[in-house]
């Protein structure tokens, strides 16, 4: 399961990347905002979108190394994985849970509904589960281990 979280984190990770070098397609789930600006800060607006693609995929990747190499500092680094977990299921239901009212309460105004529909229907969901997932590979790996059992791959 764990390696299930990894993947989604990279496949979370990658728009980023392909935003970061020009690429358009689902940006303007994001919103008209960062078309705008990437359109007035194209390098400046690249390094953030690399940045936060950095960021996702060491968020990623960290639990797999936490558990498989790092047995000397396993204990920090897998509390630090359950803190993303935890941080990635609040982020994701809270944005879900917002862009939902947002979109479906009469009488509310949405300024960018294109961007909304596409955060509660793809960006946050994506968030959720990737928390879902790792918090549940995360459980099952320190219960094997507590078990005295082989660690799950």
């Amino acid at each position: 399961m764990i390696w299930a979280a990894a993947a989604l984190g990279l496949l979370n990770a990658a728009p980023s990347v392909y935003w970061a070098f020009g690429g358009d397609a689902l940006l303007e789930t994001i919103g008209q905002w960062l078309i705008d600006l990437r359109g007035r800060s194209p390098l400046l607006i690249g390094m953030g979108l690399l940045g936060i693609a950095l960021g996702k995929s060491a968020a990623a990747v960290i639990p797999l190394v936490a558990i498989h190499v790092l047995a000397a500092r396993r204990v920090l680094w897998w509390n630090l994985s359950r803190l993303a977990a935890v941080a990635l299921i609040l982020y994701g239901a809270a944005g879900l849970v917002i862009n939902l009212v947002l979109l479906l309460f009469p009488g509310l105004t949405v300024e960018d509904p294109t961007a909304r529909w596409g955060q509660a229907l793809l960006w946050y969901p994506m968030l959720l589960l990737w928390g879902l997932v790792l918090g549940v590979g995360l459980h099952r790996w320190r219960r094997r281990v507590s078990e005295g059992g082989p660690t799950p791959r």
